[in-house]
């Protein structure tokens, strides 16, 4: 398994100049996404999910049309598009700014995700396939693997795919693109819970019991596990929210 593409680093530069190096490495990488306007929406959508545009950050069309290297109208029709999909809000003064999500907002999705993902388990449980074992069995050692080499990073995006490899174990395409939304809704807070002590290991945890209770066709088992473990993410996101810097 490969993990999600990443830009080149930008340790050491600016922000500004980081972020204009990471939009053109992206602009490249989303060069055959169709028309500018459909470009500039992949590159700024990836680029919100990655934080590279991270929560707050004001989005200038202007600003933003000479890092992709292109006009401001497909820009703004690619920001409309954001904004109608969440991701982006009318913030002070009318500014365009990536999504802040609220602890109300963070409460509903996990909630959400924890009935739908009990559901996923539960399915995948009953209908995976020998090939949906392999390809599970397969990102667990990856997520293993980044355990032992103390990779935070690696163990976010494999831990992602394995969650998404059990959604597709459950052969039911709505429900898997419910899921698949609501993770990215998720995927660009500038914190992950791993960065709690002992919570990476809980997480592996999670992956070889969810999995062996799918293997021995346990949808109960399987389903009390996701929800679990999605209970236990929403406490300690929750944690981290309340005691951020500006919290207290």
């Amino acid at each position: 398994m490969t993990s999600q593409p990443r830009t080149r680093s930008t340790a050491g530069k600016p922000k500004s100049e980081g972020t204009a190096t990471g939009l053109a490495a992206l602009a490249k990488r989303f060069a055959d996404a169709g028309t500018a306007a459909e470009t500039a929406y992949a590159v700024l959508r990836e680029a919100i999910l990655n934080n590279m545009l991270a929560p707050g950050t004001r989005l200038r069309a202007d600003d933003l049309a000479k890092k992709l290297g292109v006009s401001k109208t497909p820009v703004r029709e690619a920001l409309r598009r954001l904004q109608a999909e969440d991701y982006v809000v009318v913030g002070a003064g009318n500014a365009l700014t990536v999504k802040v999500m609220s602890e109300k907002q963070l409460i509903e999705i996990y909630f959400t995700r924890e009935a739908l993902e009990g559901m996923a388990a539960r399915l995948a449980a009953e209908n995976a396939g020998q090939l949906d074992l392999t390809q599970l069995r397969a990102v667990l050692q990856d997520v293993e693997a980044a355990l032992a080499a103390a990779d935070c990073s690696g163990m976010r995006n494999y831990t992602g795919e394995f969650q998404l490899a059990v959604f597709h174990a459950a052969h039911n395409d709505f429900l898997f693109d419910l899921l698949k939304s609501l993770q990215e809704k998720i995927r660009n807070q500038k914190t992950s819970t791993l960065s709690v002590p002992g919570r990476d290991e809980e997480v592996v945890g999670f992956c070889r019991a969810v999995l062996r209770a799918i293997e021995a066709r346990d949808p109960d088992a399987a389903e009390r596990i996701a929800r679990t473990n999605r209970r236990r993410t929403l406490e300690l996101r929750l944690r981290m929210m309340r005691n951020a810097p500006g919290k207290q």
